[in-house]
């Protein structure tokens, strides 16, 4: 049985009501992939399970990328990633759409420090094409590659913008479905895998720019469910998704924060960066981190 060379799911006749369908026993792509790639349809399945997908890749025992961006580098997934046991590079997508003053190299050694990650950390752009050429290397030199990360992370765009393969792509989750075994020149070999669901974070690109706050206590910024003002300057790391405001409120917030060091605050949409020295009240208890963005 042949599997579908855009999610690489099992290809089926029967069940029109499942995952593999398709009605042309010569179609290479199954019914779902048709109509995402000419449709632009969301068409969900269940929720894949993370740990099988993880010992998969343990098994096949290739080099292995996991892609991501910025936004979405939190506890959840380091220790996601970390719990790959073949030699791994950590590859942080969509680096284009960063703010230019931020150094590629700063950002790769504070995430090392912060997430005590000795693996290499590579920032590319599969949309602009930048930096490709390191993925490039890293393929030819270990031959066998595993391309794994969140879903909708990039990883299937990467892969057919180095092979010229075709596998779907979409904005939605869950794309891929299965192990897809792509083969190259030199006898390379690169696995495409189904994306591992992390957290909610992903960067797109309706993110341009950041937004800096001085904080005081008469207006209380609003991102999301968090609720915070006092004393200092923050600076917005956001996606398209988060709730951003500001507005007068007469009542204290419960919790006080002092904040010794430069941190970011872990949000549902990004992470908020805090200057050293800065006094704020919020709403709930703050999820922080030593900064990645300044030392």
């Amino acid at each position: 049985m042949s599997k579908c060379v855009g999610c690489g799911v099992k290809i089926q006749y029967e069940d029109e009501n499942a995952l593999g369908y398709s009605p042309k026993k010569e179609s290479r792509y199954c019914q779902r992939c048709f109509k995402i790639r000419h449709y632009n349809l969301e068409i969900k399945v269940d929720n894949v399970d993370n740990s099988d997908i993880i010992n998969k890749i343990n098994k096949l025992k290739g080099y292995t990328l996991f892609v991501t961006d910025l936004l979405s580098i939190n506890d959840s997934l380091i220790n996601t990633f970390k719990s790959i046991k073949n030699n791994k590079a950590l590859i942080i997508n969509k680096c284009e759409i960063l703010p230019k003053n931020l150094k590629l190299s700063h950002l790769e050694a504070n995430i090392k420090r912060v997430y005590d990650i000795s693996d290499e950390v590579i920032f590319i752009s599969v949309r602009k094409s930048l930096y490709l050429n390191k993925i490039i290397d890293l393929i030819q030199d270990n031959k066998i590659v595993i391309m794994c990360g969140e879903t909708g992370s990039g990883k299937s765009s990467l892969i057919n913008k180095l092979f010229g393969s075709d596998l779907t792509t979409s904005e939605y989750d869950n794309t891929t479905l299965d192990f897809i075994k792509i083969k190259g020149e030199d006898n390379t070999i690169v696995y495409d895998t189904p994306g591992l669901i992390i957290n909610s974070n992903k960067l797109n690109y309706f993110f341009t720019r950041c937004y800096t706050f001085k904080l005081n206590n008469k207006y209380v910024l609003k991102v999301d469910d968090l609720l915070i003002y006092g004393k200092g300057v923050v600076t917005l790391y956001l996606n398209q998704h988060a709730d951003r405001s500001t507005f007068k409120r007469k009542v204290d917030l419960e919790y006080t924060n002092v904040i010794n060091k430069n941190s970011d605050i872990i949000i549902n949409n990004g992470f908020i960066f805090v200057k050293a020295n800065a006094n704020i009240k919020s709403n709930k208890e703050l999820l922080l981190r030593d900064s990645i963005i300044k030392q």
